[in-house]
This record gives structure tokens, C-alpha cells and sequence, in this order.
């Protein structure tokens, strides 16, 4: 995948799951790899995961590049993966005395045709994301279902198409669900959706679940939103703060809220504000 798309001569790479990736205030990189190249040096290659882009997005990935620098002691690749469209988008991040490059690939460019002729076959479950992505959609699936691999690699193919699906569409989840769920269900990303409730939505008809699903996914995003404004401008939260923030099930709310979190001059006007809410 990374020598697809970010043209890196990489011939080995290993996951670092060993070392803690968390930080004082509980944000993980999504991958870590110490990757071998050509030339017989040794890169780490720093993947992050946005499916909507966040201003706060190259801050973050400083952190963790620095601090895997410092516990590594080897050169970093940083590289961030944009899923869906986005006008404000920067691939370089700049202030007073910072000036941070990285690598942003946005999937929503590629073209899926492309992508479908040349492979790799990795990359089969972004195409929902990509350019012409609907029209080639049923050949990327067929292709994964019939293709070389083990049930389990075209199990998370299929799992991951429909979850990335799901971002554009509702009906992609939906059709993918109804129509491989006999290969779905071997990959371990199955057991998670269940465990997040779709398989009871899918107990009581699969439209019901993926609607469910998908809406919790948009709560949870707006609520991470909130506090990562307040976390940035105040620094770390109290526990009352985040839990009363978590609790809450209605969007414009949050939405209301992360607008506030960004104008209120301290956490005491922001506390009100819950406080009028809980009322």
C-alpha cells in the first residue's frame, strides 16, 4: 500500500505493537511501522487515518513523530490518509517557530479504475472513497470474492469495503452485508461491528442496524470534536467533563457545543453551558 501510493522502495516492514504509543492525554498513533528499505537504511513510517479532516490533524501527528523519534532514535515518514473530500486540507503545517511537512493522500483523488487494473489488491476496500469508486464497485467486490487469498483476507477486504462505504453511502454497508455475509462474518472487524450493536440491528432487519451503526459513528465524532477544542485551548479535562460530554445523543447539540468550546473564554463558561443543558 505505502509503495503504491506513496512510492516508498520499502522491501520489509514491521509493525511496532511492543513500545507504548499512548501519551499523557490518551491519543495513539494509528500505525507505527519500522519499515527496511533499498538502500538498506531503516525508516519509522507514521500512518494516520482521518476520515473527516480536522484542523488539529498535523499537531497531533507532530506529536507522535516526535515522540517516536525520541523513543526510536530513526528518521520518520509521516504520512496521513484523508478518506473523504475536504477544501481546507494542508499538507504542510506552519506557525511562529514549527514548520511541518508530511505526506497527505487524499484517497478520494485516486482514480478506483486505476486502481482496479494495477492493484494492489489492498487497497480494493477504499474504492467506495475513490474517484469513480461506485461505477467499478461491484467488479472490486467481485474481484476480492472470487479472487487469489485466504477466507479471512477477503473476509476483512469485504468487511473494510463496507465500513469505508458507509462514510459516502448508507447503502453500500447495506448491499455488502445482504450479499457477503456468509465470507463477512470470518474477519475479526465482523465481531467488532457486532459487538457495537449491528448484529442485533441485523436481527431485526439489516437496514435498522447499518442506520444505527453509522449514526453512532457520527455521534462519537462530534463528541471527540468537542473535546479535542477544549483539550487544546484548556488542556487536559476532568473526568465530569468528558463523561457529560459522552452522554450526550443529540448531534445539533454537539454541534452547538463545539461551536462554544472554540468561543468560551475558560472551562468554568464552558461547564455552565453543560450545566444549562443537563437542566
Amino acid at each position: 500500500m505505502l509503495t503504491e501510493l506513496c512510492n516508498l522502495p520499502i522491501v520489509s516492514s514491521m509493525l511496532i505493537e511492543s513500545r507504548p504509543q499512548e501519551t499523557t492525554s490518551l491519543r495513539r498513533s494509528d500505525f507505527v511501522l519500522k519499515a527496511g528499505f533499498e538502500d538498506g537504511s531503516e525508516h519509522l513510517i507514521l500512518i494516520e487515518f482521518l476520515s473527516f479532516w480536522k484542523p488539529l490533524a498535523p499537531i497531533k501527528v507532530l506529536e507522535y513523530r516526535c515522540r517516536h523519534i525520541l523513543e526510536e532514535n530513526l528518521p520518520v515518514i509521516s504520512i496521513i490518509l484523508l478518506l473523504t473530500p475536504s477544501h481546507s486540507a494542508i499538507d504542510c503545517y506552519e506557525d511562529e517557530e514549527v514548520r511541518y511537512c508530511f505526506r497527505l493522500i487524499k484517497v478520494y483523488e485516486l482514480d478506483a479504475e486505476d486502481i482496479l487494473r494495477g492493484g494492489p489488491e489492498c487497497l480494493f476496500a477504499f474504492i467506495p472513497l475513490m474517484r469513480n469508486g461506485i461505477k467499478v464497485l461491484d467488479e472490486a467486490e467481485r474481484r476480492i470474492y472470487e479472487g487469489l487469498g485466504s477466507k479471512e483476507e477477503k473476509a476483512d477486504l469485504l468487511t473494510g469495503m463496507a465500513i469505508l462505504g458507509g462514510l459516502i453511502s448508507r447503502e453500500i454497508p447495506l448491499r455488502l452485508i445482504q450479499r457477503r455475509r456468509d465470507i463477512m462474518i470470518e474477519s475479526s472487524a465482523y465481531e467488532i461491528i457486532k459487538k457495537e450493536g449491528f448484529e442485533e440491528g441485523l436481527q431485526q432487519g439489516i437496514q435498522q442496524g447499518i442506520q444505527q451503526g453509522i449514526q453512532q459513528g457520527i455521534l462519537e465524532d462530534a463528541r471527540e470534536m468537542v473535546l479535542e477544542a477544549l483539550e487544546e485551548r484548556f488542556g487536559l479535562l476532568s473526568a465530569s467533563i468528558i463523561s457529560k460530554v459522552k452522554s450526550i445523543q443529540e448531534r445539533e447539540i454537539l454541534k452547538g457545543l463545539h461551536k462554544a468550546a472554540i468561543k468560551v473564554k475558560d472551562l468554568d463558561e464552558f461547564k455552565e453551558i453543560l450545566k444549562r443543558i443537563d437542566e
